[in-house]
This record gives structure tokens, C-alpha cells and sequence, in this order.
């Protein structure tokens, strides 16, 4: 973790000890280990009501193709050149990474492009605040990799988007790219002003920023410093 000078929710509110800002996407196999560990090592550490995650938009692959579909295995040999064996031996290891966090993941998922996905995230955020847009997103990652949640179904996303109390006609503008674009790209800059070249990252307080999927620990003891020089600003002023 370091500190920068630049500067599904869990704790809501301005009152809350921590804020984590954190840069995701909804394919990205290690936000979903990263933001199960941030969970887990906040349950912990008894911090349940005193943090409040956020969710932002990056794309894990911009150039993903927008009008195909292909297994997550196959866009991997393509788009980065790797041979099938290592990556269905990465994607194992991964498994057992988030079995040993009593999550599920399956290894073989359909892989696109996010970016409407991240539009609508955006339009949710507008609409009816971070908390909804968060927690629409972060249910969709968790159900893409356990298989009870297709992010690359259109209908699925807008039913989604109208549950989280976004209007279907301004979903669907979202998902079909008329609408906030520009939201998701200043998402992107932000992070890469942060220091971030790759999801997960997260941002703690608007002041320490860590980048990757930390260990449990890692999360736990950052969580627990931070909680601590929090309640020691509270007490001074």
C-alpha cells in the first residue's frame, strides 16, 4: 500500500470510517479474489458498518470485441498470445484461490467487451447514487463468475439496471453507448492518474492507494491502520 498525495457497499455514508474506492472490472478474475478478500478482511475486523465501497469503471480490455462473443479461454489465446494449456492452468489456480475464500468460480465464461456494461454502471451511478450503481455492478461480477449471471446478455444487464431503479429507455441508451461514454472514460483517467495500470486497484480515504488482488492479511492489517488514524483525526477535531 502506499500513500499518494494526488489524491456492494457496506458501510453507506459520510459518518463511515473508511472509504474504498476501488477500479474494477467485470470480467477481471483477480478484482473478484481482491474484492472477496477486502470483504472478508473487513467482516474480520469488525468493520462491517464503518466502511463504504465504491465502485469506478476500467476496462481489462478495451479492445475486446463489441459484436462477438467468445469463451474466456479462447480470448486469451487470441488477444494475448497465450498457449491454451497455461491459460486453463492460470485459470485453475485462480479456482483454488477463491475456494480457499468459500467462493465459487467457474473456469469457462463467454468474453466481450464490458464497456456497456460500464456505461450503464455509470447511468445508475447519475441516477440513483453510488451505493445502487456498486452494488448493480459487484452483483453482476460475482454472478459472471459463478455462472448464475450473463454480464453479455443485454436484456439480463437493462432487467438489472431497472431493478437498481434506472429507467429501462435510459438503460438501453446507456448499454448502446448514447449515453455516458464520456462517464466511464474519466473513470479510466482518474485511475491512471492514481498510478493504476491494472485492476483491481483501490483507494483508501482518498489518500493510500494499493494496487492488485492483496492477501487477506494484507487487506486486513491496511484496514486496520487506516481505521485507527481515522478515528485519531475524529477525536482531534
Amino acid at each position: 500500500m502506499t500513500d499518494d498525495d494526488q489524491t456492494p457497499s457496506i458501510a453507506p455514508h459520510a459518518e463511515s470510517l473508511i472509504t474504498v474506492d476501488v477500479w474494477t472490472d467485470v470480467v477481471c478474475p483477480w478484482c473478484y479474489i481482491g474484492e472477496s478478500r477486502l470483504h472478508d478482511a473487513i467482516a474480520a475486523e469488525g468493520l462491517e458498518d464503518e466502511v463504504h465501497v465504491r465502485a469506478h469503471s476500467f476496462e481489462l480490455d478495451p479492445a475486446a470485441p463489441t459484436d462477438t462473443m467468445r469463451d474466456n479461454v479462447a480470448h486469451l489465446v487470441t488477444a494475448k498470445g497465450m498457449p491454451e494449456e497455461k491459460v486453463r492452468e492460470m485459470e485453475g489456480q485462480i479456482q483454488a484461490m477463491a475456494q480457499e475464500l468459500d467462493r465459487a468460480y467457474v473456469t469457462d465464461r463467454p468474453m466481450a467487451s464490458t464497456r456497456g456494461v460500464h456505461r450503464v454502471m455509470q447511468a445508475i451511478g447519475e441516477g440513483q447514487g453510488i451505493d445502487a450503481a456498486t452494488d448493480f455492478f459487484l452483483d453482476l461480477q460475482r454472478g459472471y463468475f459463478t455462472a448464475t449471471s450473463n454480464p453479455f446478455d443485454v436484456e439480463a444487464v437493462v432487467a438489472r439496471a431497472v431493478d437498481a431503479g434506472l429507467p429501462e429507455t435510459a438503460a438501453r441508451a446507456a448499454h448502446a453507448g448514447e449515453t455516458h461514454d464520456a462517464q466511464v472514460e474519466a473513470d479510466v483517467r482518474e485511475a491512471a492518474q492514481l498510478g493504476a495500470r491494472g485492476v483491481p486497484f483501490f483507494l483508501f480515504n482518498d489518500k493510500y492507494t494499493a494496487p492488485g488482488a492483496l492477501p487477506l492479511d494484507a487487506f486486513r492489517q491496511a484496514l486496520r491502520q487506516i481505521a485507527d488514524e481515522a478515528r485519531a483525526e475524529r477525536a482531534q477535531s
